[in-house]
């Protein structure tokens, strides 16, 4: 987001805007682990994530919230705890 935000004309970072639960459902067993390379799997893609699969999950958890407070800076919002972004912002209403 913050990418897409400060500089919207570069496009190195494909973002998919779809919420597709089957994806997450892959995902959210793992969403609290510490596993480095299931991690990365995630950020990145690869086995059964497409291609930047994390990379586009934040995008939308970040833009879930600044759709409900728009009027931040990115100062305000790059400052936020995840816990607030992903709770207040109501992210994981987007999965159920």
């Amino acid at each position: 987001m913050f990418e897409k935000t400060v500089y919207p004309n570069l496009e190195n970072t494909p973002v998919d805007l779809a919420y597709d639960k089957e994806l997450w459902s892959k995902i959210e067993p793992d969403l609290n682990k510490k596993d480095f390379d299931r991690a990365l799997e995630i950020i990145v893609g690869g086995k059964d994530l497409p291609p930047s699969y994390g990379y586009s999950e934040g995008y939308k958890m970040i833009k879930s919230y600044l759709d409900l407070y728009p009027n931040l800076t990115p100062k305000q919002w790059t400052a936020l705890s995840p816990q607030e972004i992903i709770e207040k912002g109501n992210y994981f209403d987007n999965y159920k």
